[in-house]
């Protein structure tokens, strides 16, 4: 019984701090990135172009911040999408992954994860099989990425970018996405997708992470 008096207090305590974070949102000044569509179409090998898309999908996504490529190996036939949306710590907004494929007609044929190994580090990221009837499927592998945190869970972006918050640091997020047809096997357009994954693995942060997005 003597713990129901530190339970409320604690409830108390987390409110306040919950509406104390709220109401700083709502004064804080959204992040500016100038560096974000300076992201590199040339990556190594891999050469990139811009796919243009209407005034309706940047409404849609409610961010000026995000681009969608393809790049090009010549160690492929074909191409890697490439979609990246970043968002600042006052307006997280992201959709999930399947509905914003959905928007295009695709239909979700599978949705589960895979395990990318960068230099010894294990990376999950979510994994779709997406197509229309009677046409060739996508393999889509994509994460969120809160400077540096990795996840694919809508939920702990949130989570993390309140955990900032809480110390009175600035956050951002990033979704990033990587698609490519299925045009022999799965395992084969898996293994193009890692390729190119690792490579933007670690040029990302230049562009996306807040601490350089201050500098």
């Amino acid at each position: 019984m003597k713990k129901k008096p530190l339970n409320s207090i604690i409830v108390i305590i987390l409110t306040l701090i919950a509406a104390g974070l709220v109401f700083a949102a709502n004064k804080t000044e959204p992040l500016e990135n100038n560096k974000f569509h300076a992201f590199p179409l040339e990556l190594g090998e891999w050469k990139g172009h811009e796919i243009s898309m209407s005034d309706y999908v940047y409404q849609g996504i409610e961010t000026p911040y995000l681009f969608l490529r393809n790049y090009y190996s010549p160690r492929y036939d074909i191409p890697v999408n490439l979609s990246i949306v970043w968002f600042d710590d006052t307006n997280i907004a992201f959709h999930a992954p399947e509905a914003c494929l959905g928007g295009f007609g695709d239909t979700v044929k599978e949705k589960t994860t895979a395990n990318i190994n960068i230099n010894g580090k294990n990376l999950e990221v979510g994994k779709l099989i997406v197509g229309q009837n009677h046409q060739q499927q996508q393999m889509v592998l994509y994460y969120f990425d809160v400077d540096g945190y990795h996840t694919t869970n809508q939920v702990d972006i949130r989570v993390h970018v309140l955990l900032k918050r809480l110390f009175f640091k600035r956050a951002s997020a990033s979704f990033v996405r990587f698609m490519v047809p299925i045009t022999i096997s799965e395992e084969d357009s898996i293994e193009i997708l890692s390729e190119f994954l690792k490579t933007v693995y670690y040029v990302l942060p230049e562009y996306a992470y807040t601490e350089n997005v201050l500098k």
